[in-house]
């Protein structure tokens, strides 16, 4: 059994692992780096048999429409991760056009990768020919999968995988297996807990709200703006949601299945006032007492917008759930102070705070999850600190640090 990362191994962006086992070649994600522009990975063999997705997030799938140019090759995936990836890649078609920089795939080719995608139960099987691949819940987002392939060896793809429950999905159960390939984003890390940031949250909320200011939450479209909304229920703040969560709630609301209580979701979102047209926005920007908008690392979307009218007010607080990568906007406001809004540098007098709202899981967990797999080998991937998670893990089992495109054998 032959494996190659075309990009991923050690770096947190543009996933994708070829496996080449009993004359089949098979690829685990095709992902993009959404840096502007985005970064790619490399090519994808011409000979590639079948694509299994484990979720939606850009970083897993953004590339996949590429795939609609090879010969043979299909794309497997739960059906919500499918709705949203496709989601995904229209505004990222949409983005590349805005922002006059080049693809490597067109429309015709997002086209054609939905005629060849094949929708799989989140506690399904695919089979075809002899080919074997076991789909179950990595936690992370409604849909995210863990992916079994059965082969020469077992072997557990991870994608990304919380193993802790949220507001929106239950955490990820060990599956047994003789060779494991898992995430590492937060290896050597540990998320603070999870109540205690929920609750630190909601009291900077009211804090905010009580001296007469408004509350930005800047949130990714997919998981993150449906945890923040999921965290706030029950308060009774007027919150106004704008940007592409919109759509990724319908998809979610269309598939109750794939969350962890659908009823408290659907409940969650009654109240909540959604921006349906720009126009809305100036009614948020006087009704509303929270925002919640993406983008999440404020290098676009609506969120740009509102900090453009309130970034002089002291009253305002910008709360980030989220990640903020080296070179975003975000990053700009956590490092500096500062933010670029049309190519004009301000610095937001409000406060800015960030929580860790993260759907991954953290060192401990996954050190957990490696062991109770009792995998022989460990590749860990998707990680620029992989070696604490070696380190951790070399008294249990052998344990591989690939890097893109070299290829190793098992």
């Amino acid at each position: 059994m032959d494996l190659r990362f075309l990009g991923g191994a050690s770096e947190v962006g543009s996933l994708g692992l070829v496996v080449r086992d009993q004359g089949r070649t098979l690829l685990f994600d095709y992902g993009l780096t959404p840096t502007d522009p985005p970064t790619y990975p490399r090519p994808a063999p011409s000979n590639l048999d079948v694509a299994f997705l484990s979720h939606a997030h850009l970083d897993h799938s953004g590339m996949t429409p590429a795939l609609s140019r090879l010969p043979k090759a299909r794309l497997i995936a739960t059906p919500v991760t499918l709705a949203v990836a496709d989601l995904l890649v229209k505004d990222t078609l949409k983005i590349a056009r805005l922002e006059g920089y080049t693809t490597p795939y067109g429309p015709g080719d997002a086209h054609g990768l939905r005629a060849r995608s094949v929708a799989v139960d989140r506690r399904g099987t695919f089979r075809s020919r002899g080919l074997e691949v076991e789909f179950t819940s990595a936690g992370h987002i409604p849909g995210a999968s863990m992916m079994l392939y059965r082969g020469a060896k077992d072997v557990l793809f991870t994608g990304d995988v919380q193993t802790l429950p949220t507001h929106l999905v239950g955490g990820a159960e060990p599956v047994e297996c003789d060779v494991l390939v898992m995430e590492a984003t937060y290896a050597g890390r540990e998320h603070p807990d999870r109540r205690e940031t929920e609750r630190r949250f909601r009291a900077k909320v009211a804090e905010t709200i009580e001296r007469g200011g408004k509350v930005v939450v800047p949130a990714f479209a997919v998981g993150r703006a449906q945890e923040v909304l999921m965290t706030l229920a029950g308060t009774g703040y007027s919150t106004y949601l704008d940007g592409m969560a919109r759509a990724v709630n319908e998809i979610y609301l269309a598939a109750p299945e794939s969350l962890a209580d659908a009823r408290r979701f659907r409940h969650a979102l009654e109240g909540v006032h959604v921006v349906e047209h720009p126009a809305d926005r100036k009614r948020a920007l006087r009704e509303a007492e929270v925002i919640v908008t993406t983008g999440g690392m404020l290098d676009g979307g609506p969120v740009l917008y509102y900090l453009g009218e309130l970034y002089r007010d002291p009253r305002t607080a910008i709360l980030l759930t989220g990640f903020q990568v080296d070179g975003s906007n975000g990053r700009q406001l956590l490092d500096e102070g500062t933010l670029t809004i049309d190519e004009t540098t301000v610095r937001p007098v409000g406060e800015v705070l960030k929580f860790d709202f993260s759907a991954h899981a953290g060192h401990s967990e996954l050190v957990r999850l490696a062991q109770e797999s009792r995998a022989k080998t460990v590749v860990l991937m998707h990680g620029d600190h992989r070696e604490a998670l070696r380190d951790a893990l070399e008294p249990f089992c052998e344990v591989l640090l690939p890097a893109n495109g070299k290829p190793f054998s098992l």
